[in-house]
């Protein structure tokens, strides 16, 4: 098991937390606290190494926020600009040690990978799957509440498999035990290093997976995974090895809706549904695609939206549907969007 040391000096560089401050503000540097703290942040920076360095520093209060989509409902907790640097800082340095140890098929959050590669490494599978027997199936297993349900513990066992260097991990732990550090559970969407350390936190089951199950068609993204396979007690025996695995050594439980069914259902996965032979949108991302392009008609006729936004939404909407079979469908969602101007 391979384990680094003397990384310390490396994050509290001043070139690389400067790194991490030109990367958290990417996107938002013309918001009027992150301009405050630009003004200042050689000072800035000088003060989070010696806070650092001495053992002062202590992350804060993280702000929350309710975040509304058409979808669903997802509360936020948001580290402060100045942590989000530190967050940044510490990301850049540790993360490819991490990578060396994860997977291939693990595919969210990380460079390289994505939603996109993880439907068409799916599709392979199904494909090969195709190939091997009559009948494809599929286990597909979710993991209820991820987030709110990661164990503290576990969590800092999991990161000193890889990091031992001491300063480096009392800082990391004091981020860690700064949210729900009562209860010891949960990370806060909305931290960069909470990315992170939801791979990390679930690296032992793709290992077990892959090196213990000797799964040849399995991926995750994120608390999302699949197996795949031409035999269904194959994967009715797998479930009970997965079961028993993240409850025991993850303290975790799987979602009520972990299911076994044919391939040819499609598997609603990564945002897209995969079948063998096409790629078709999620339904509820189409339905939630014509909300909001009626609420941009209502905004856009009333003036509280310019085509600028317009463009935005379009843009981002035709670059979802690009990756699958939705001609038609992107049609027909685009109807919705009626720019007119006035009361009309």
């Amino acid at each position: 098991m391979v384990r680094y040391n003397n990384l310390w000096e490396k994050v509290v560089n001043f070139d690389n937390i400067y790194s991490g401050y030109l990367e958290a503000r990417k996107g938002r540097r013309y918001k009027a606290e992150i301009m405050s703290i630009g003004s200042r942040i050689e000072r800035i920076i000088f003060q989070m190494i010696f806070e650092l360095n001495t053992g002062e520093w202590r992350p804060q209060q993280y702000y929350e926020f309710e975040c509304r989509t058409e979808v669903k409902r997802r509360i936020i907790n948001a580290p402060t600009f100045r942590d989000r640097v530190f967050h940044h800082a510490l990301v850049r340095i540790v993360k490819p040690l991490f990578e060396k140890k994860f997977i291939y098929d693990s595919y969210a959050c990380r460079d390289g990978k994505g939603t996109h590669k993880a439907v068409a490494r799916l599709q392979r599978f199904i494909r090969r799957a195709a190939r091997q027997g009559d009948h494809v199936y599929v286990l597909q297993c979710d993991i209820s509440k991820y987030y709110p349900s990661i164990d503290h513990d576990v969590l800092k066992r999991q990161i000193r498999r890889t990091i031992s260097d001491k300063r480096l991990l009392e800082a990391w732990d004091r981020l860690i035990d700064g949210f729900n550090g009562d209860t010891e559970k949960g990370l806060p969407i909305g931290a960069l290093t909470s990315q992170l350390c939801a791979n990390i936190y679930l690296d032992p089951l793709d290992h077990f997976a892959k090196e213990c199950i000797r799964a040849k068609m399995y991926l995750r993204y994120m608390d999302d995974f699949i197996f795949v396979s031409t035999n269904k007690a194959e994967l009715k025996s797998i479930l009970a090895d997965v079961k028993w695995f993240i409850e025991c050594h993850l303290k975790l439980k799987l979602n009520p809706k972990t299911a076994i069914f044919p391939a040819n259902h499609g598997v609603d996965f990564a945002g897209y549904r995969t079948f063998k032979s096409r790629i078709l949108p999620r339904k509820r991302n189409i339905k939630a695609a014509k909300i909001r392009f009626k609420g941009l008609s209502y905004k856009y006729r009333h003036g509280k939206a310019s085509i600028e936004d317009v463009r935005s939404r379009v843009a981002s909407f035709l670059g979802y549907t690009k990756h699958c079979k939705a001609h038609k469908t992107a049609a027909s969602t685009l109807r919705w969007l009626v720019l007119r101007k006035g009361n009309k």
